[in-house]
């Protein structure tokens, strides 16, 4: 008789056990709205969009350390694809296989905090790749809520949300206290007329205090707004350039004093490009372009800069996390850039008392080719 209660005892245990262990991997986020593909000249990656057909038989995405901890990543590919971590091959699918890797071990193993996933095969469908974070959860959490007691959960390292709400209310409060405190500056930068008037206004007044006090605030108020820019749309794409890898946007406080020194930069910056005009006009002997030109650059970058936020913050605060609005939010943002320099083109044209030939090259030098580097760099 003991030998059979130990026994039923047995089998009871093993069968709770084996009940616990019954557990089922759980979708948390599909990341397929962040695929990447290579471009038509195959020198960089840009946003897939879904349904259309790749330029290279090439998916990639990025995941970060913040988003992906204690989460994994499935990866489902066909057979004879090619999954490479960093551009280093770690697998070949000899048949039509799901990939589940632990993230955590993943980014300690490379040491990054952001990695870079992709998968190659000749002819790839991408409707045969799947990639989700997921988690495992016991199968009887799936059916409902066993303990009533509600559970704290912990509370996710990422506070850039939080950082930008602030960042946001801050520039604001900027914003408020020039228009109060110099009502007449305010005017100045943001007179749409003149900004984008295709002849060049008699400002006198306005570009001889380019130095001045009002005017460096509102020179403090353009790094403050483009690097709040930058680091949204770093932050959507999930990258950030080698060049700044000091920056991180895991936590309110890095992502404020990362936001502080890109301001900075951002200010230097402008103050190069007021020495570089003034240098080349000098050495042109045109020297009476240079006060107008650069006060222009600052006022028309400064409105397409500020419309450029406010459009993204509204994307960002919706919780519209669709890459593709934010990509082509970026290329209208650069576009608006581009459209500055000839804008300051016209107006050079008309006062100029030298050869077009000439302003062409003074601009290439002071407009095109700075912007360019910009974006190379930031971007």
């Amino acid at each position: 008789m003991s030998r059979v209660l130990v026994w039923l005892l047995l089998v009871s245990w093993s069968l709770s056990a084996t009940a616990q262990d019954r557990s089922e991997w759980v979708p948390v986020k599909d990341l397929k709205h962040r695929w990447l593909t290579v471009n038509r000249t195959g020198e960089q990656y840009i946003p897939y969009v879904n349904g259309r057909s790749l330029n290279y038989p090439v998916l990639g995405i990025i995941i970060n350390r913040s988003e992906s901890a204690g989460l994994t990543l499935t990866a489902c590919v066909p057979q004879g694809a090619s999954v490479f971590i960093n551009n280093m091959i770690v697998h070949r699918a000899q048949a039509e296989t799901c990939l589940v890797y632990d993230a955590d071990s993943l980014f300690s193993e490379y040491g990054k905090s952001s990695l870079f996933i992709s998968f190659f095969k000749k002819n790839l469908d991408p409707s045969t790749i799947t990639t989700v974070l997921t988690t495992r959860q016991p199968i009887s959490s799936l059916d409902g809520p066993v303990n009533p007691i509600i559970q704290i959960t912990q509370r996710s390292q990422d506070q850039f949300a939080d950082f930008f709400v602030v960042a946001i209310l801050l520039v604001a409060s900027f914003y408020a206290f020039l228009i109060n405190r110099y009502p007449k500056g305010h005017k100045d930068f943001f007179n749409f007329s003149k900004a984008f008037s295709l002849t060049l206004k008699e400002e006198k007044v306005l570009t001889q205090r380019n130095m001045g006090t009002a005017n460096i605030l509102f020179f403090i108020l353009y790094g403050l707004t483009i690097a709040l820019v930058i680091m949204l749309f770093w932050r959507v794409f999930g990258g950030i350039p080698d060049m700044f890898e000091f920056i991180s946007l895991n936590t309110f406080r890095s992502s404020l004093v990362g936001w502080l020194v890109l301001s900075f930069v951002a200010f230097c910056v402008v103050e190069l490009k007021y020495l570089l005009i003034r240098v080349l006009s000098s050495l042109l002997n045109v020297g009476k372009i240079a006060q107008i030109h650069f006060f222009d650059f600052v006022r028309i970058g400064l409105i397409f800069i500020s419309i450029t936020l406010l459009a993204a913050t509204a994307l960002y605060l919706s919780e519209m996390e669709d890459q593709l609005a934010f990509t082509v939010l970026l290329y209208l943002f650069v576009t608006l850039l581009g459209i500055r320099i000839v804008i300051l083109l016209f107006k050079l044209i008309g006062d100029a008392s030298f050869r077009k030939i000439h302003l062409i090259s003074y601009l290439c030098t002071t407009e095109i080719l700075p912007l360019l580097i910009g974006i190379r760099i930031f971007f």
